[in-house]
């Protein structure tokens, strides 16, 4: 590889590890979330303790979001990343303001059936776009409609919660990790990879 070719590399290297870092942070929130969750069950009659910790986890998962968005580069930055951080966010200051299950289930779902939205829009609109934004798209409308099914049992509300960030947050560990598919035409920032300059030696038979 030639000395610009070289530069090239490294000037994508710095973006590509932030933006992995950022998706790392969205990883330990998730799964910090589904840990809480099932390791707290003896305290999810209380609707107050429900609510408190759906709400840190969705408000947790906004500042994700926003992080995110902010190390993302162009062309891979879309407005897609800001609004699931402002559904994340919005989320968590609307749940304490429900009052009842019923409350607590329709914030869950709506949060969840919006950022599934916005997870297909971006698997379609974002550069460099893997599976991960479908299947987090196809857990979010599950988790919708499992909330909805269930929308009496507060207990029921944040178990389903809770399996929903563990494996949301598993997927997306092992994806923020997998270096083939992201090494095959794009980089994971959602820059196109630099072309390496012919040797000027080879190009002149």
């Amino acid at each position: 590889m030639t000395a610009a070719g070289s530069d090239a590399v490294r000037s994508v290297d710095p973006a590509a590890r932030s933006l992995r870092t950022a998706r790392l942070i969205r990883v330990a929130v998730l799964l910090l979330a589904g840990i809480t969750i099932t390791f707290t069950a003896t305290m999810h009659g209380r609707l107050g303790f429900d609510v408190a910790v759906a709400g840190f986890a969705l408000a947790a998962l906004g500042i994700a979001h926003f992080q995110e968005w902010v190390v993302t580069r162009a062309p891979a930055r879309t407005p897609v990343t800001l609004l699931l951080a402002i559904c994340g966010v919005g989320a968590a200051i609307a749940l304490p303001l429900t009052g009842t299950v019923t409350g607590f289930a329709v914030v869950v779902a709506a949060w969840a059936l919006a950022s599934a939205l916005l997870e297909f829009i971006g698997a379609a609109t974002r550069p460099g776009s893997r599976q991960d934004a479908a299947l987090m798209g196809a857990l979010g409308m599950l988790l919708a409609i499992l909330v909805l099914l269930v929308r009496e049992d507060q207990v029921a509300i944040l178990g389903f919660f809770g399996g929903y960030a563990v494996i949301a947050g598993v997927f997306l560990g092992i994806s923020a990790f997998d270096v083939k598919r992201g090494a095959s035409g794009t980089h994971r920032d959602g820059a196109l990879p630099q072309p390496t300059p012919q040797n000027p030696v080879q190009t002149h038979q």
